[in-house]
């Protein structure tokens, strides 16, 4: 797939590689990626970044955070991290 991407979005998608396999996480291998945006955006705001890391064999979720506020944003990206199999790099 050949996807245009911005010197950010390859910026984003490098940082998540290098979060994932940094030597100081656990000694299992992470493969899971959780991504969470920021205020004035969604989970499509991933949208160029989520090919970027499956294509280095991550496993790649984006946390749609309701709009209810604070504690229900925190609440949605837990259970997205704890719905993953194995070790997650959020």
């Amino acid at each position: 797939m050949n996807i245009r991407t911005s010197p950010i979005t390859k910026l984003a998608a490098a940082g998540a590689v290098a979060l994932a396999t940094s030597s100081s996480m656990a000694a299992d291998a992470v493969k899971n990626v959780v991504l969470v945006h920021g205020a004035w955006a969604d989970g499509s705001s991933w949208a160029k970044v989520i090919p970027l890391l499956e294509e280095r064999g991550l496993h790649v979720v984006a946390v749609q955070n309701p709009l209810s506020g604070l504690a229900d944003a925190v609440a949605a990206t837990k259970r997205m991290i704890d719905a993953q199999d194995g070790p997650v790099a959020s």
